[in-house]
């Protein structure tokens, strides 16, 4: 099954056709959806992994198999060739950029919806700067362009005033432009203490804004839902595992009995059967309480009261403390301009049940 992508199996008496893994499938639902979402490689791997889920090759997932599944076409009904430069040289030059990707005779377990907003965020993702929490360019990263999309970095220019003296003035330009020149894009250049002092403005006006305050409620109370057909989902892939083991353990004993010689070789297997029955039972056991729990929910006020909390302090901020913030805040800021080529700046924010939880 080396090259059978998860979610598939071979139909069996035909080697050329695959069949869709129902619980394979769902694994890898769940890894577009949850990138889409916005949550990391590292978070997908340690969620699955601590659920007992394992790749096609039985082991844990990991950052690389994550990444592996969200590019791999065949999730949408493709077939991809050519993927690797000059395969028949002896070592591989890497990847191609430019494969060759047909269609299938597979069923997608995934949409092209889907599939086009997980690479969306893929290549957003790749474009972003370097950002960290020091420096005195706030925004970084996280303003984007208004014409090509990509986020923009800030640099200094150095004017000469009509009276000889230099004024060191901070903007922020696309990177595809700085990075790539005028043919990829323009610099769409944007003073930084224009912008800066705008988004602060925003910021200070979200606290008080009661439409804003019931989008972050409405985000935070239905995340804290509990999800009812995914664990319905582990339970039964848990109690599959569970029965597979019991059948194990039902013939090694039946062995013992025909045969008591045996019993202390398999004396150790079956105490690790044991172990294995009892740690499922209660991996199911835990599953069904969180399907009886009903998880907390907020109301204005808490959300209010967390927001002016948050940024009560935010003019009195050094800038790594107000970049950390803004980082952890701000989804992104994008620029348009109006009818009058007058610039006009829009924050987006990411407060969701898991940044609620930092804060």
């Amino acid at each position: 099954q080396a090259n059978i992508p998860l979610g598939y199996d071979k139909i069996p008496d035909n080697k050329h056709e695959l069949m869709i893994n129902q619980h394979e499938a769902n694994i890898v639902k769940y890894i577009f959806e949850s990138y889409a979402k916005g949550h990391g490689y590292r978070k997908m791997a340690n969620a699955l992994n601590h659920k007992g889920y394992v790749t096609k090759k039985g082991n844990p997932f990991s950052t690389s198999s994550i990444a592996y599944i969200l590019s791999n076409p065949f999730y949408i009904g493709k077939i991809q060739f050519a993927k690797y430069k000059d395969w028949n040289e002896k070592r591989r030059k890497g990847l191609n950029d430019n494969p060759v990707v047909a269609d299938g005779k597979h069923s997608p377990i995934i949409s092209q919806e889907l599939w086009d907003k997980v690479h969306s965020r893929m290549k957003q993702v790749s474009q972003k700067p370097q950002v960290h929490g020091k420096g005195t360019n706030l925004l970084t990263g996280i303003i984007h362009c208004p014409q090509c999309g990509a986020p923009m970095a800030a640099s200094n220019t150095t004017n000469t005033l009509k009276d000889g003296t230099k004024k060191r003035i901070r903007y922020y330009s696309c990177s595809n432009f700085r990075n790539k020149g005028s043919k990829v894009c323009s610099a769409n250049s944007v003073r930084a203490d224009v912008i800066e002092k705008y988004v602060m403005d925003q910021i200070l006006e979200i606290v008080k804004s009661d439409k804003v305050i019931n989008q972050v409620l409405e985000r935070v109370n239905q995340e804290n839902k509990v999800d009812i057909g995914a664990l319905n989902h582990d339970i039964a892939y848990k109690q599959q595992q569970y029965d597979e083991i019991h059948a194990k353990l039902d013939n090694l004993i039946k062995t013992i009995e025909d045969n008591p010689d045996l019993t202390t070789i398999l004396k150790e297997t079956i105490h690790k059967y044991k172990t294995q029955l009892n740690d499922i039972t209660n991996q199911i056991n835990k599953f069904k309480q969180q399907q009886n729990q009903e998880k907390p929910s907020c109301d204005m006020k808490q959300i209010t009261t967390l927001l002016q909390r948050i940024f009560q302090n935010i003019e009195s901020m050094d800038k790594s403390q107000l970049k950390a913030l803004y980082l952890t805040v701000i989804d992104r800021i994008d620029i348009q301009k109006d009818g009058n080529h007058k610039k006009q700046f829009y924050v987006t924010l990411k407060l969701n049940n898991e940044i609620i939880k930092q804060l």
